[in-house]
């Protein structure tokens, strides 16, 4: 059996690793990464040449290491490469654990990285009607060499915690467009579907360029989506907002319970709708849920107003909520307007202090230090417009996905729109990722979604 190649640390580089951090750059190891092979399976030394751990090298990449085990003995790693077993281990694990917050035919994401141990591979797994759809991406060097091993343990039969029905067709698509690619020194490629029943390639997958699948609802339901799972962002969908739409909710229905305040337009003689302003709303997950949410408790008429920058992304919104109002025969209480527009340019049509719910959910505004600065006044910017948009007395929701954007940096930048908005926040409930995107302490970097929710003063006094 051929024996991996080792890799040493520097001396005063080990103490991160050891704390349990996954990554090793290429300025703490003792020898260049140069000889490496990219993407083959190396293991990594202390600088007094004791085992560490087991994981991907790459010498095109800063990551010069990322960990798949720190255990001697697991038996899945020979000949620079991972057998199918590590695959089929880490896939058990990660559904046993998401079978505690997701019913089987929910949709979310199955694999989330380094937080599985599964360093540079993201699977988001898409539950139909009558498919399955898992949508990988394999953003390290070492994940895409091994597409072949990961497809295999993916299209074996699964235990009780993961098991797809005979009678469900169940599908791969191989997202590997993103630009992350390109820093790990691998190219970025046409995606490509696999029939996991057939083990064959599909010529022609339109029906997934517009795919319904199920998501958690309100109080143990279900919603339906539709996305485009071959070229929409990132998997096709963003699964990480699931726990604080939830958080909005509870706000949303406890305000209703005990504020007929919040409910102004649904006194006697007043016909105004319960409005809600959705700024970068991609395909519309957020207002579809509070649409749900509006009519579990019967307060309608409601009006959504979807904002975004992609036309196409604004009709999967239109028809998202269209096909809700519809399943709960309400669409002719609920109003839908669209606008395709930057975010952060004037809004035509979009009143003052005129929604009572205004959600912000932009995409990354920030992608790397040199564009923090930017990227923070961008925010800034956009809450801004958010908190003016919002009624006396509303709910304004405030998110970054900017990985670089720190806790710190978030709170200073909502202070700042707070202040320029010339009205005062009470910042009543802080977000965090959902369940299946759950992060180790030892690995911030995965922890980088921000979401603050917060009313606006009916006064109008900035703090």
């Amino acid at each position: 059996m051929q024996t991996l190649k080792k890799i040493r640390l520097r001396s005063k580089e080990e103490r991160r690793f050891r704390s349990g951090h996954p990554w090793v750059f290429s300025n703490e190891l003792q020898e260049s990464p140069k000889g490496l092979l990219m993407g083959e399976v190396v293991e990594l030394h202390d600088s007094g040449g004791g085992f560490l751990a087991y994981g991907f090298g790459n010498p095109h990449s800063l990551i010069s290491f990322r960990e798949l085990s720190r255990d001697r003995d697991s038996g899945f790693f020979s000949e620079g490469r991972v057998s199918v077993d590590f695959f089929r281990d880490r896939f058990a694990r990660a559904r046993a654990f998401r079978k505690s917050w997701f019913s089987p035919d929910q949709s979310h994401r199955m694999i989330y990285g380094e937080s599985d141990g599964l360093s540079g591979l993201i699977l988001d797994r898409f539950c139909g009607e009558k498919m399955v759809v898992d949508v990988i991406q394999p953003h390290s060097a070492g994940m895409d060499l091994h597409l072949d091993s990961i497809m295999k343990a993916l299209g074996e039969p699964q235990d009780r915690t993961g098991s797809i029905p005979e009678k469900m067709q169940h599908y791969a698509v191989l997202r590997r467009d993103a630009s992350s690619r390109e820093k790990e020194g691998i190219d970025r490629l046409p995606v490509v579907v696999m029939d996991l029943r057939s083990k064959t390639e599909v010529r022609d997958p339109e029906f997934l360029r517009n795919f319904r699948f199920c998501v958690s609802g309100i109080m143990g339901s279900s919603i339906f989506l539709s996305a485009d799972l071959i070229s929409g962002q990132k998997t096709g969908f963003f699964f990480d907002q699931l726990q604080n739409i939830r958080l909005l909710e509870t706000l949303v229905l406890r305000k209703i319970r005990n504020d007929r305040g919040f409910l102004t337009a649904r006194v006697p003689g007043d016909s105004r709708p319960f409005r809600v302003l959705d700024l970068c709303s991609y395909v519309g997950q957020w207002s579809v849920h509070l649409l749900q949410t509006l009519q579990e408790r019967e307060v309608l008429p409601a009006e959504f107003t979807c904002v975004d920058a992609s036309a196409p992304a604004l009709e999967f919104a239109k028809s998202n909520l269209d096909a809700q109002s519809r399943a709960s025969g309400t669409e002719d209480r609920v109003r839908i307007h669209i606008l395709k527009a930057d975010v952060l340019e004037s809004l035509p049509g979009i009143s003052e202090k005129g929604y009572d719910i205004v959600i912000a959910d932009p995409p990354a505004f920030i992608k790397n230090r040199k564009s923090l600065p930017q990227g923070k006044q961008a925010y800034v910017q956009l809450f801004q417009t958010a908190i003016q948009k919002t009624a006396p007395g509303g709910l304004v929701v405030c998110c970054s996905c900017s990985q670089i954007l720190s806790p710190e940096d978030f709170t200073e930048v909502l202070s700042k729109a707070s202040r320029r908005s010339g009205r005062r926040v009470r910042w009543l409930a802080q977000g965090s990722p959902s369940f299946d995107h759950f992060t180790r302490s030892t690995f911030q970097e995965g922890h980088y979604l921000k979401c603050m929710i917060g009313q606006v003063d009916e006064v109008g006094a900035a703090d």
